[in-house]
């Protein structure tokens, strides 16, 4: 019974697959089968997004959000963004709510909390302009990330919103392209 060894060349043969696969998998990352978002969205190429209405105490959080999502669509490439006039879906995002959630104690005060996480809560509209209807309608929708207490908390909560709007970007974006 004949095997590889060493010798004849299959053990150099087993580390250059090795080698090479992660580069001839790692292509594969930004491609879709099928439609984004099911039959509902079948058709859309453009989104048109308007400023998110924020009706959280958070000032200014409305810009910094809207900018994420459409850096977001733009990052992802399914859906390209334009202005009202020319877009086949009308995305409306309302932001409702936010939490802070104590995650971590303090090792040497367990009554004192080392660590948070900052929850935004919205939901998300989408008008299929090609079908005349509303494809999402407040579908609920959050993002978060962590942030550590520090001597100045609204510094720290301010600190962490890019973050935050980033996740929240993310997951609409999801929530849009494949309809979950």
């Amino acid at each position: 019974m004949r095997g590889w060894s060493k010798a004849s060349g299959g053990g150099c043969f087993w580390l250059l697959l090795l080698w090479l696969l992660p580069a001839l998998t790692g292509c594969s990352g930004g491609y879709r089968l099928g439609a984004i978002g099911g039959k509902q969205m079948h058709g859309l190429r453009t989104i048109w997004i308007p400023t998110v209405r924020n009706k959280t105490i958070i000032p200014q959080l409305q810009s910094m959000v809207t900018n994420e999502i459409i850096d977001a669509f733009d990052n992802d490439g399914s859906l390209r963004t334009v202005g009202p006039g020319e877009a086949d879906a009308e995305l409306d995002v309302t932001l409702t709510d936010f939490t802070r959630v104590p995650i971590r104690p303090e090792l040497l005060d367990p009554l004192t909390t080392a660590e948070y996480r900052f929850v935004l809560i919205g939901s998300a509209t989408l008008l299929n302009r090609k079908l005349g209807r509303k494809t999402l309608n407040g579908v609920g929708v959050s993002g978060s990330s962590f942030y550590f207490t520090q001597i100045n908390m609204p510094e720290a909560q301010r600190q962490v919103m890019p973050w935050v709007a980033q996740d929240f970007a993310k997951r609409v974006v999801t929530l849009v392209t494949e309809g979950w």
